[in-house]
């Protein structure tokens, strides 16, 4: 189950977008796989219906869901894991970023590839547990 924190600074929806896509990655839910309904997962989050809605219609436009009309919504058998450039500038950004907070923490590049590689071959790690 995707945990959400309130504490976060990302909305709620964006919270649930990244947790489900956290738990394909890591192999808990597989391509087919039915996921709750929105008043399902609405009711167990203890959250609007209107933002469990929202994060599937970002999780369909990311390639990660299906929605089939009158079934429910479905992991997509071929995750979209297409390289783009403008993923790549996005994502380059959020690494700056955090590169610019590591150090004011008073951190190194050594440590932070430490962590970056942990936090990788965790993710995969449980991935291939879970098959």
């Amino acid at each position: 189950m995707v945990i959400l924190n309130l504490h976060d600074k990302r909305p709620i929806y964006v919270q649930l977008v990244d947790g489900i896509k956290e738990q394909v990655i890591k192999g808990i839910l597989k391509p087919g796989d039915q996921i709750l309904s929105i008043r399902q997962l609405a009711g167990q989050l203890s959250i609007t219906p209107n933002t469990v809605s929202r994060a599937y219609q970002e999780l369909e436009r990311q390639k990660v869901i299906i929605s089939v009309k009158g079934k429910g919504n479905y992991i997509n058998d071929v995750p979209n894991f297409k390289r783009s450039e403008e993923k790549m500038e996005e994502l380059k950004k959020l690494l700056t970023q955090l590169c610019i907070e590591w150090n004011f923490a008073g951190y190194n590049r050594g440590e932070l590839i430490e962590v970056i590689d942990e936090i990788y071959n965790n993710l995969k790690k449980e991935e291939s547990t879970c098959q």
